[in-house]
């Protein structure tokens, strides 16, 4: 993909442009390929991403991108507020929530094929349980209960409960919801697979999360990411490790809603998950990155530690395309 840098200014204009809405599908795709000239960014790459001062420099970075000077003692990052509804509950509930909203095919098609991969690799034995991180409006859940699985939810984001709840039972459809931050909810409950779809992105403290979740599946059990913005190498809209994305579609989002817009390298991801006890593959899917898949089991028992002898960055695995 063909990316074009632009200025601060420059995306202010766009922010204009798009007003008070939202970008439709050819909006978008637009934003995608522009990238925020942030030539301060790369000073990321100078510390060790794992550090606590690399973490910080995420999250100033961040706030700089989020420009909300407004908030005073306030700022900082904080979940339960940045990641606050962006949508009201629509009254076309079948027909106005994402994807279908968008009304573009293409983009829907993509959708269709993440979950069918995900689908594919979640190794459920029939009446199996899965727990769905971030599910938006719910359209994994809901296929999940229809084919007989125990789906539960958990999203710190209450439109988002309230619209899967509202579908569910619409369509007389088991399907059970929480609000609570990612690791949370649920109880101790474990379960045979638990699911992130283009939400694992959202978590800052993504390294804490992925130790936390070995406490949230069953022996045997598997965590799936899905639709995460994974790049080979770094490139101008993820110029390091991991951080904030500097593509005007993310810098949008994290402008005007707050939300946490993370990107990752694949060596670092695989990596992070090395340290945090997990074996990953890699499934990428032909010309569909949102569909490309990471697959996750426990090293070492349900503890998942791993063994001490295994030196960093020996994966074979194949990058992202």
């Amino acid at each position: 993909m063909v990316q074009v840098r632009v200025s601060p200014a420059e995306f202010d204009a766009v922010l204009d442009r798009i007003g008070g809405g939202v970008p439709d599908a050819a909006e978008y795709v637009r934003l995608t390929k522009c990238v925020l000239d942030m030539p301060d960014a790369a000073r990321l790459n100078e510390l060790d991403p794992f550090s606590n001062d690399y973490r910080q420099g995420v999250l100033d970075l961040y706030l700089t991108l989020r420009s909300r000077p407004d908030e005073g003692s306030a700022g900082g990052y904080h979940p339960e507020r940045d990641e606050a509804p962006s949508y009201t509950i629509p009254e076309a509930i079948w027909t106005g929530l994402v994807p279908w909203s968008f009304r573009d095919a293409a983009m829907t098609g993509e959708h269709l094929y993440a979950w069918g991969h995900i689908l594919r690799h979640l190794g459920l034995q029939p009446g199996g349980s899965v727990l769905e991180y971030g599910p938006g409006s719910g359209q994994l859940l809901l296929m999940l209960a229809r084919m007989g699985y125990r789906a539960c939810g958990v999203d710190i984001d209450t439109v988002a409960v309230e619209v899967i709840r509202r579908q569910a039972a619409e369509m007389d459809l088991p399907v059970e919801v929480e609000q609570a931050r990612f690791g949370q909810g649920f109880g101790t409950e474990r379960f045979d697979a638990v699911v992130f779809y283009e939400a694992f992105h959202h978590s800052v403290d993504f390294q804490a999360l992925l130790r936390r979740l070995h406490d949230r599946i069953k022996p045997g059990g598997r965590l799936l990411l899905c639709g995460e913005p994974v790049v080979e190498a770094p490139r101008p809209d993820i110029p390091y490790a991991w951080g904030p994305r500097l593509d005007a579609l993310s810098v949008f989002c994290m402008r005007r809603f707050g939300w946490m817009e993370l990107g990752f390298s694949h060596g670092f991801l695989m990596e992070a998950a090395r340290r945090a006890g997990w074996q990953a593959a890699f499934h990428p899917f032909p010309d569909c990155g949102r569909a490309s898949l990471y697959v996750l089991t426990p090293m070492t028992g349900e503890a998942g530690t791993p063994p001490e002898t295994e030196r960093p960055g020996t994966s074979a695995l194949p990058p992202p395309r």
